[in-house]
């Protein structure tokens, strides 16, 4: 009798999503070291046709020439030709406990789901292409409207805010560039006041960029579609800039940007995920996702679903690496899973919580990070910063240039 094909879906890609993809081809599609006797097939969820860089975002803005090389299509990944591997291009509408729900009506029924969705920011950041043509016109768009600026005005001092005004200020050093920011100092988190400090003296003193901080914008004419009362769109489908704008602040202040962009935090997915709770405690917190140290949701009527990467509600600063460990786990446990030998449960790995960090690239040659408690030097931080902007390392960590080492999922892997 045939073996009966067991179905993964990976919801969602990037960091967290290719990197459960990649994990899982090596362990259980791989020749000669497939793990599973079973027929596994993957499928790959995803509105864009390929992985984007995101953490170059806000330089690819200012230079289109690199931004065009922070999307690599998913056609030009050679592994995931694999015949058991199938890349389906379009938006997840609805999860439920066996089956993922599209926009377009189809359903994707699964043994295994590896949650990867990410969070949402409005565009230009947050990114409305489905394919890299689309991708590359807009990012002309924006880059149009940024060099006809004399003046541009970023709301908003997290870490996107911050990035965006060091670029766009040391790439036309002739424009005027505001930083308008509602706390005394940039950067919400659980970062010290003097890395906040820091922070500052760069972005004042070095770069050049104008602050203004403690203060709220109350009302802009004309305002961005973000600003809209009700908003029917993914926020990535959503332009949150604005030209020849007027900002009115809560003291009183009045600023005029010929090109302003607002970039105010992200937006979760809740109404996405559709898990009824075998608790009183709801599936989807206040920070994400609630999932065990093993990557599954922590609710026991679903231990073959994971999540992983900024959708989870395990960290509370949101970053690449921490993804992709999270999903390597997540793939780790599915083929475990899969492949066990006898009736018994396998021994699952489990995720270490990470301390706190952030490395914040304020043009290429100003940066600053802090790891834990400890703000590095900058000499030390130099070595986790190149020039664009951890792009190259993106694409080999995730194996888009080569095909990935088979290894089993009872071994360590060769890298996560």
């Amino acid at each position: 009798m045939a073996t009966k094909a067991i179905n993964i879906v990976v919801a969602g890609g990037n960091y967290a999503g290719l990197n459960a993809m990649r994990h899982l081809y090596a362990m259980l599609l791989a020749s000669p070291n497939q793990a599973s006797k079973s027929v596994v097939n993957i499928t790959l969820v995803d509105r864009r046709d390929g992985f984007v860089h995101y953490i170059g975002m806000t330089r690819g803005i200012t230079e289109p020439s690199f931004g065009s090389s922070l999307w690599v299509p998913y056609a030009t990944v050679d592994w995931l030709q694999h015949p058991q591997i199938t890349i389906k291009q379009g938006t997840v509408a609805n999860i439920q406990p066996t089956l993922v729900q599209l926009t377009n009506g189809e359903e994707l029924q699964f043994d295994y789901l590896v949650v990867a969705l990410g969070i949402s920011r409005f565009a230009p950041i947050g990114i409305r292409s489905s394919t890299k043509s689309e991708f590359v016109a807009e990012l002309a768009e924006s880059y149009t409207q940024l060099e006809s600026a004399k003046s541009v005005i970023v709301v908003g001092g997290g870490a996107v805010g911050i990035e965006l005004a060091a670029d766009i200020k040391c790439d036309f050093p002739g424009k005027s560039v505001t930083l308008v920011h509602s706390r005394t100092l940039p950067l919400p988190g659980p970062f010290k006041d003097e890395l906040r400090h820091n922070v500052v003296d760069i972005l004042q003193n070095q770069i050049g960029v104008d602050l203004v901080l403690g203060q709220r914008v109350i009302a802009q004419e004309p305002a961005s579609a973000d600003m809209a009362d009700t908003l029917t769109d993914m926020p990535e489908h959503v332009l949150s800039t604005a030209t020849n704008a007027t900002l009115t602040l809560s003291g009183g202040q009045t600023l005029h940007g010929d090109w302003v962009v607002r970039c105010l935090g992200t937006r979760d997915k809740q109404s996405i995920i559709n898990l009824p709770s075998s608790t009183q405690e709801p599936i989807f917190g206040v920070n994400g996702i609630r999932v065990k140290d093993t990557m599954q949701i922590d609710d026991t009527a679903y231990p073959h679903i994971y999540a992983c990467g900024d959708i989870c509600a395990r960290d509370t600063v949101k970053l690449a690496g921490v993804a992709m460990y999270g999903a390597y786990i997540a793939a780790v446990n599915i083929a475990r899973t899969i492949s066990s030998v006898s009736n018994n449960s396998p021994t699952l790995e489990e995720s270490p919580l990470y301390p706190s960090k952030i490395l914040l690239l304020m043009s290429k040659d100003h940066f600053i990070m802090q790891l834990g408690d400890e703000i590095w030097e900058k000499e030390k931080t130099r070595q986790y910063v190149s020039d664009d902007m951890g792009l190259q390392g993106s694409i080999n960590g995730l194996s888009l240039n080569k095909i990935p080492a088979a290894y089993s999922p009872f071994d360590l892997a060769p890298a996560f």
